[in-house]
């Protein structure tokens, strides 16, 4: 008897699993052999198990509540029996209809999971399902991260972000287009299309072939010329497209006229790509010294963070800033302005605004820290990022940015387009992070405090800085070691040595130094 309702029971399963295939399935070229495929109405699941086991993912089910995570080195995706959402990593999501089933006790997942753009961006494998061959190839060793673009007054940026050094060709073709071939590239999409429309590029086509990208840029008829060159750290090729004329549609001239116009996406797909139109750096007669901008933070009705004894905030950012100014003043390679040399308020849109208006080079903020736990102490060396590194990187940057409430102009400020700001400003967030490093390194040496780390974070004054920029936390003055230090002239003096410092060193690499 058993046996005849154990004989049912997979009968049944069986006709519940119509359209049984195989699947044979590649990674990195190499058979890994076959797979079942199987369709459930409409759609195509594969056995979860099965599936991610072929690519070195874990799967945890979790059957009281219907949940499945799916891990594959360090990612994770999160899928639910009752929901289409699914979560990629931390902070992307897209809706996948029917993306699990459970069927005779087994847990299947859509084929539609791996052919979504989320997934191969954020796990670093292209997947190809070619129905033909009945093949499902994974590629990993992804070497191009992303591709963007940058609409600048006179000229459309393209940038090409690779995980390492790699050769390319150009060619220039009859039919208004100019390809670009990395040799031995791989990208995480088989195949993308990246509307610009912008007066100088239309669109940029992106593709897999072989063991080569192909990138088609379709230019408009007021496209001049082009100018290519490479970028270390990271590595990335860039490629302008310049304009015929300076005077541009769907461009803007100058600072005070700034509009930022993205493209969106379609939703649920993570954008490779980044548009902004915004002004070049500010044209000024310049030196030919590198020019660094000092910001002091706070200042006359914004005193700053809370201070056990001693000092103000205000104050001790002006002194160590006063110090620096002294020591970059001293050295020839550099010419250098204060935003404020005394105790004034400047709202921090001006002080963005002197840098720009200066055609600053490097942008530096000093301040220091203050927390609820006296037992916080350390410095800190921010840049920018659109998203803070954890929950503490984003308070400090909440309370930086709370002086805002203060100013008394009615400008407005707009979150969403300063997010996009850092984003197209993705050149001067790399710098950013390269000066953060070498000024951590000395302060790490010359100073008393404790190193906190690197962190990133969205200041307003360094979203509004056309140049590469850091705030310096220079440590907690609700910490009764770190207030008596800062408290200490001599200590305060070794803060500046350890920001100049870092600043020259970060000029040497840059090849700044004759």
């Amino acid at each position: 008897m058993l046996s005849k309702i154990f004989f049912l029971l997979i009968l049944i399963n069986q006709s519940l699993m119509a359209g049984i295939s195989d699947v044979k399935v590649y990674k990195n070229e190499n058979y890994l052999g076959k797979i079942k495929i199987y369709s459930f109405g409409e759609k195509d699941y594969f056995d979860s198990y099965e599936i991610f086991k072929k690519i070195n993912g874990k799967t945890y089910w979790y059957s009281v509540s219907g949940k499945m995570l799916i891990q594959i080195k360090s990612h994770k995706i999160y899928m639910n029996k009752k929901s289409d959402e699914v979560k990629f990593d931390e902070d992307i999501t897209d809706n996948i209809s029917n993306v699990l089933l459970l069927r005779g006790g087994r847990i299947f997942v859509s084929k539609d999971l791996f052919l979504n753009p989320n997934f191969s961006k954020v796990v670093g494998l292209r997947v190809e399902y070619i129905k033909e061959e009945n093949s499902l190839k994974f590629s990993e060793n992804i070497n191009i991260s992303s591709i963007r673009y940058f609409s600048y007054k006179d000229k459309t940026r393209v940038v090409v972000y690779l995980e390492e050094p790699l050769e390319f060709t150009t060619s220039q073709m009859e039919n208004g287009r100019y390809l670009i071939s990395i040799i031995n590239g791989s990208y995480p999409l088989p195949n993308e299309n990246i509307k610009v429309n912008d007066s100088v590029v239309e669109d940029i086509n992106i593709s897999q072939e072989g063991k080569s990208v192909k990138i088609k840029v379709s230019l408009t008829e007021n496209f001049s010329d082009v100018e290519k060159f490479t970028l270390k750290d990271p590595d990335r090729i860039v490629f302008d497209f310049k304009y015929l004329d300076k005077k541009m549609s769907n461009r803007v001239d100058g600072l005070e006229s700034a509009e930022i116009k993205t493209i969106e996406p379609e939703k649920g797909i993570m954008p490779s790509t980044v548009s902004a139109v915004l002004p070049d750096k500010i044209n000024v007669e310049k030196s030919g010294k590198k020019l660094i901008v000092i910001d002091p933070g706070h200042g006359g009705k914004d005193p700053g963070g809370r201070c056990l004894f001693g000092a103000r905030e205000k104050d001790l950012n002006l002194d160590v800033a006063k110090k620096l100014y002294e020591l970059l003043s001293k050295n020839k390679n550099f010419d250098v302005i204060i935003t404020r040399n005394s105790d004034i308020f400047i709202p921090l849109n001006e002080r963005s605004e002197i840098a720009n208006n200066k055609g600053a080079d490097l942008f530096v903020s000093i301040h220091a820290n203050a927390a609820k736990n006296r037992k916080e102490q350390g410095y800190e060396i921010y840049f920018l990022s659109e998203k803070a590194t954890d929950p503490w990187a984003s308070e400090v940057a909440d309370y930086e940015n709370s002086v805002v409430a203060l100013e008394d102009d009615s400008k407005v400020y707009d979150s969403a387009a300063l997010v996009l700001h850092s984003l197209a400003r993705q050149e001067y967030i790399n710098e950013g992070s390269r000066l953060a490093g070498f000024i951590s390194k000395s302060y790490e040496k010359k100073t008393p405090f404790k190193n906190r780390g690197i962190k990133q974070a969205a200041f307003y004054v360094l979203r509004g800085t056309y140049a590469p920029g850091v705030l310096v936390e220079m440590g907690f003055m609700t910490n009764s070691y770190d207030q008596k230090k800062l408290n200490d002239s001599k200590v305060r003096k070794k803060i500046a040595e350890s920001i100049y410092e870092g600043i020259v060193e970060y000029a040497k690499e840059k090849k700044w130094f004759k």
